[in-house]
């Protein structure tokens, strides 16, 4: 038999082989591109999803503050009282703030503990900044001092010592004086003056410039 005999009958099995190659990968291909398809897809809605729940957070939160009234905050906020010169307040001039410098005893095994402490209140209301902050006694002045004062008495030295513990002070500090001094809605009958709104959060923050310890 000679090799132009034998040679066509090779071809149709060459032909066979070479169409379930090209199957093969034609098929191996598809799959793929479904697999990469699918897990595309599958990444794109995990990202919209975290997406969702992040924004359901931030609503959250929003709606946590505006429920408390959103006290941590240090913004004294629009209080409505607008003077000359289209800003609050007279231009230049600097937001009171209050000195306050005591030496306190402390609970513990020792009777020689004290805490040496100044703290700086700021004030969003400028009229009662202006009467604590005086050297001139006034009532204000006076339940200023007594509320800072009833929240440092009888803390113990482990207390005193704790950096977030004193955070925490800072911060019912500010909540009291504010709840102590917050403008009262009107009488019955009576007109709130927009012009002379008082802001809803008098204290701006309550500062702790000096805490030392000694023993």
């Amino acid at each position: 038999m000679s090799d132009e005999e034998a040679g066509p009958k090779k071809s149709p099995l060459k032909l066979i082989i070479i169409i379930v190659a090209a199957l093969a990968v034609l098929g191996g291909g598809g799959f793929g591109t479904m697999f990469f398809l699918k897990k595309q897809a599958a990444t794109k809605a995990a990202a919209e999803k975290a997406k969702a729940q992040e924004a359901q957070a931030q609503e959250g939160a929003h709606a946590e503050a505006a429920a408390h009234g959103d006290d941590d905050s240090e913004d004294c906020g629009d209080t409505g009282e607008k003077k000359e010169g289209g800003g609050h307040g007279a231009a230049g001039e600097a937001a009171p703030v209050m000195v306050m410098t005591r030496t306190l005893n402390l609970t513990g095994p020792r009777r020689n503990a004290f805490l040496r402490c100044e703290l700086n209140i700021l004030f969003c209301d400028a009229d009662l900044g202006k009467l604590v902050s005086g050297e001139k006694p006034s009532p204000e002045k006076s339940l200023v001092q007594s509320i800072v004062l009833g929240v440092l008495a009888g803390k113990s030295v482990e207390e005193a010592s704790d950096a977030e513990f004193r955070e925490a002070l800072r911060k019912e500090m500010k909540e009291k004086l504010n709840e102590q001094f917050k403008p009262h809605p009107p009488k019955p009958g009576e007109k709130e003056d927009p012009k002379h709104k008082k802001p809803k959060r008098p204290i701006k923050s309550v500062l702790i410039v000096d805490w030392a310890i000694q023993q």
